[in-house]
């Protein structure tokens, strides 16, 4: 399961906070001691330290006493701390006694069914009192789902438990042990961990099934022996811990995807499983560049914490050893900390709370601080995030963001440290230039904020962003250049930009109109032209203005979506649908208000002037339905491109997530197709009026020459508007479309 991984137990909790010499330094103490204990005599913890004395010494005491103390707790005997000071004092005083200690011990009396006085803790450690007072009060959140701690239990290679054959090692901790096996009755193979202790795992994880989550299958309590099995998924590539380690020793700066599929090559060789001969993932692996493969890892694992907060699962222990890496590189989340299970090294309030503290946010990290104790209800889906952010960064660099001592004195000083560094600049990182990196960096900055709300809202979003690096020529529809005209539209008011493209074509059009019916109706007399113009005037002091508030209640809801995205508020469905909707309105807005003045004149002057016959009434309409397609041509392929290119990836910029983009953009090609066809009918129609007129001998007025053109040309506008927003759906739907099911950047979609 998790080659060379360090179960979720004794020193966990501090163990990442350490270098990677460090960290295996003191999960081989604890492993080594966790064999014996509990310890005959307190002197005897000084044969599992360090050898030689290192920086680490008192730390790693610390933590063999906590285990020591946890282990004798479960034979009935709960040692004080004094009888530890008394026999190490050339190492430990009360004094000197992390905080950590005092709480360890005093969970473990209350777990035993005493009721350890305020007033004693405080006499024995005064420095403590006020932080003991905090603890007690929030003792009674602290729940407990480990039935046993004890050294993790030893299954011969070769032999046989319950239903499972042992083939080989995986890994080892404290207080488990992971083996290859085959399941014999499902002849499969699967990563057994064997263990003492049990949580409910199993039962929370059930519920989910995702590509990129390691499916637990079930769980098994036997008697003899007395251990608890748990078996899961087996991935052979090892754990992203491995890759890390990989990057630290080369430059992140020259790095490509090889070092993972090295890494899985590895630990598929240990395990004596086959490499796949044919991988369009490990092929696009091999030559992308490291910024863009981090990337390419964080939406996968976006997808994968979305898809557990939705069931209303948290992780709560997001880092490298506790993701898998199958053969092909794919990395899958495991060991979700659903327990939130107490064992030694996690003192106190920290039983509450799983983790790293290496890759926790500020609000878990006061949430298991001695002196602060906050709510456990404030470390929720944010804190997974950043914790994934934490992740990637150190995938990205080798390192983690944050500058922290590298030897804490003790656990809570450790926690201290790591809380004080959430609020100070990150590292700076090395980087290698281009645009994935770019949108690498500011996604990860961005869910490294300081304040839960600040964060990306979800895995979903996370995820979104970050596929953004996997597509930057994609990149710049949704982060136009500064000096771009699509920024430049949207600084401009939505009022004045929209409210333009509809009305200007609509007052040209009206122009063009007016001198064609003067040229028109005056062969019908002098009475008819005046009679038509003061009809015209009236009617247009009417059509015009309502139009106009038509229009404006129509950009309303668009404007209000603008304000909020411009204030970095998640939009609604019904924004996006108002925003693509509003060409269809434009379009509309133009052509149902000149067919129908075609309609009314064409009768009033028909019933009011006998001249005026049906042929001519005919000729008459027509011209207005030419001039009502090209007042709807304009305005709904302008309003279409602002909508598709500047409005619409604005609004979904924040959360990169539109579940219906699919239906939009089937949508929205079809009624650019259809709106396309109209602005083509309506020249022909000009070109039928201009025939008529030239079959009768007439001199061509120059307005009507230029009406037609203007319908021509608008077919020409029409054409490049509807190619040009066809590529335009096509390049975000490369990072928007669900139908993209291909995991490799730019390979066509899987059937």
């Amino acid at each position: 399961m998790k080659p060379n991984s360090q179960d979720s137990g004794t020193g966990s909790v501090v163990a990442e906070h350490l270098s990677f010499d460090e960290d295996e330094l003191l999960e081989a103490c604890l492993q080594r001691f966790a064999e014996v204990a509990p310890a005959k005599t307190p002197r005897d913890l000084l044969d599992f330290l360090p050898d030689p004395p290192s920086e680490s010494r008192i730390f790693v005491l610390v933590e063999l006493i906590k285990l020591d103390m946890s282990a004798s707790a479960e034979s009935g005997t709960i040692h004080r701390i004094e009888s530890y000071v008394e026999a190490l004092p050339e190492l430990i005083s009360l004094q000197s006694v992390p905080v950590d200690l005092v709480l360890e011990e005093l969970q473990l009396r209350k777990d035993a069914g005493q009721q350890p006085s305020i007033d004693e803790y405080a006499q024995r450690f005064p420095q403590f009192g006020s932080v003991l007072g905090k603890f007690l009060g929030a003792a009674a959140e602290v729940t407990n789902s480990v039935h046993a701690i004890g050294a993790p239990p030893q299954v011969a290679i070769g032999s046989k438990i319950d239903d499972f054959l042992i083939i080989q090692t995986l890994g080892s901790g404290a207080f488990a042990n992971v083996y290859l096996a085959q399941q014999v009755s499902m002849r499969r193979l699967v990563a057994l961990k064997v263990s003492q202790g049990r949580g409910d795992e199993p039962q929370a994880l059930a519920q989910l099934d995702h590509a990129n989550i390691v499916r637990v299958f079930d769980q098994r309590d036997l008697t003899d022996p007395d251990v608890h099995l748990l078996y899961m998924q087996y991935m052979q590539g090892g754990t992203l811990l491995d890759v890390v380690k990989s990057v630290r020793a080369n430059s992140a700066g020259k790095l490509t995807g090889q070092i993972i599929l090295d890494c899985v090559d590895r630990q598929c060789l240990r395990a004596a499983q086959a490499v796949p001969e044919r991988s369009a993932v490990r092929k696009w692996l091999a030559e992308a560049d490291w910024p863009t493969v981090v990337a390419w890892m964080g939406v996968q694992l976006g997808r994968a914490l979305a898809e557990a907060h939705r069931h209303d699962v948290l992780h709560r222990d997001v880092k490298p050893a506790n993701v898998l890496l199958s053969a092909e590189g794919i990395p899958a989340l495991a060991d979700f900390n659903v327990s939130f299970a107490g064992v030694a090294g996690r003192a106190g309030a920290a039983a509450a709370f799983g983790g790293s503290i290496g890759y926790m946010a500020a609000e878990h990290l006061r949430a298991i601080s001695p002196e602060i104790l906050d709510s456990p209800s404030d470390v929720r889906e944010p804190a997974d995030l950043y914790s994934l952010a934490i992740l990637l960064w150190q995938l990205w660099q080798g390192q983690r963001p944050f500058d922290c001592k590298p030897s804490p004195d003790s656990w809570s000083d450790a926690v201290r440290d790591q809380l004080e560094s959430r609020s100070k600049p990150l590292v700076q990182p090395v980087r290698s230039g281009g645009a994935p990196e770019r949108v690498l960096e500011a996604t990860l900055r961005k869910a490294l904020s300081l304040q839960p709300e600040d964060r990306p809202s979800s895995g979903v979003e996370l995820a979104g962003q970050l596929k953004l690096a996997l597509h930057p020529d994609v990149a710049g529809l949704f982060d136009p250049d500064e000096t771009s005209v699509r920024s430049w539209l949207r600084r401009r008011s939505t009022w004045v930009v929209a409210g333009l493209i509809i009305m200007i074509p609509n007052i040209i059009v009206g122009y063009f109109n007016f001198w064609y019916n003067k040229d028109t109706l005056a062969m019908f007399g002098q009475q008819v032209l005046e009679y038509h113009r003061d009809l015209s005037w009236k009617l247009n002091a009417i059509i015009f203005p309502v139009g106009f508030l038509i229009a404006l209640w129509r950009i309303l809801p668009v404007t209000q979506a603008a304000r909020r995205a411009g204030r970095d508020q998640e939009l609604t469905d019904r924004d996006l649908n108002a925003t693509l909707c509003l060409s269809h309105h434009a379009g509309l807005i133009g052509g149902v208000f000149w067919v129908a003045a075609g309609v009314f004149y064409s009768i009033v002057l028909t019933n009011r002037f006998e001249s005026f016959t049906l042929p001519h009434a005919s000729e008459f309409f027509l011209s207005l339905l030419v001039c009502g397609g090209i007042a709807a041509t304009y305005p709904y392929f302008g309003i279409a491109i602002l909508a598709t290119t500047v409005y619409y990836p604005q609004f979904v910029r924040r959360s990169m997530h539109d579940d219906h983009f699919d239906r939009r953009r089937g949508h929205a090609i079809f009624q650019n197709a259809a709106w396309f066809m109209a602005s083509v009918i309506a020249p022909l129609l000009g070109l039928a009026i201009l025939i008529s007129r030239i079959g009768k001998k007439e001199v061509i007025p120059g307005y009507l020459l230029g009406l037609v053109g203007l319908a021509f040309v608008g077919i020409l506008v029409s054409f490049f508007a509807f190619m040009y927003m066809s590529a335009y759906w096509a390049g975000m739907a490369e990072v928007l479309s669900s139908r993209r099911s291909s995991i490799v950047p730019g390979a066509p979609d899987e059937e």
